[in-house]
């Protein structure tokens, strides 16, 4: 941190550390407090200048929190410490989300992707590939086809299947309705 003139604090950020959109992004979010030039600072690195709006003091405690107070000497020096220190705090922040961002890129262009395409015909149909070989196959549609066949015989079968009349309906076994009673 350097003290440049009547209010101003400059940050040196690496870029080989931060790009230039993390540190970007991470002034605009103290920008409440201060007003913010970021300028070319050497080879791999920019300058972060923060010049201190009009009484404004950055509490420590709580990185959102701005109030406005008179400024003097010490307390400028507080709203400064604190507003580097919230800056810093920032640019870790803005690396984390950067890293984020790039990792669910492949993740959001597919979705995106999918949410803008309008696909009129069904995809045709993939052949299914069980993994069976073909005696396999062939034995297995065998024992389909007996099943399906005992079955047939036992829903096609005498009345045995349900001695108590248990799965027969209201009106099979009291016969239909015929009105309503009145009164």
């Amino acid at each position: 941190m350097k003290k440049e003139g009547n209010r101003k604090i400059a940050v040196k950020v690496s870029l080989k550390k931060y790009n230039l959109n993390t540190a970007r992004y991470a002034a605009y979010a103290v920008s409440d407090a201060a007003y913010v030039f970021i300028a070319p600072s050497g080879k791999g690195a920019v300058a972060v200048e923060f010049t201190l709006k009009n009484g404004s003091q950055v509490t420590g405690h709580d990185k959102s929190h701005v109030t406005r107070h008179t400024s003097q000497a010490g307390n400028y020096m507080t709203a400064a410490g604190n507003l580097v220190r919230r800056f810093r705090e920032e640019l870790k922040d803005e690396k984390i989300r950067a890293a984020v961002f790039d990792a669910n890129r492949d993740l959001r262009e597919f979705m995106i992707l999918k949410a803008l395409s309008y696909d009129t015909a069904a995809p045709p149909a993939e052949q299914e590939d069980s993994g069976l070989t073909p005696e396999q196959e062939k034995e297995l549609d065998a024992l389909i086809a007996q099943v399906e066949s005992e079955i047939k015989k036992e829903s096609a079968g005498s009345g045995t299947k349900d001695p108590l009349g248990i799965t027969r309906t209201w009106e099979e076994k009291y016969g239909a309705k015929t009105g309503r009673k009145r009164n």
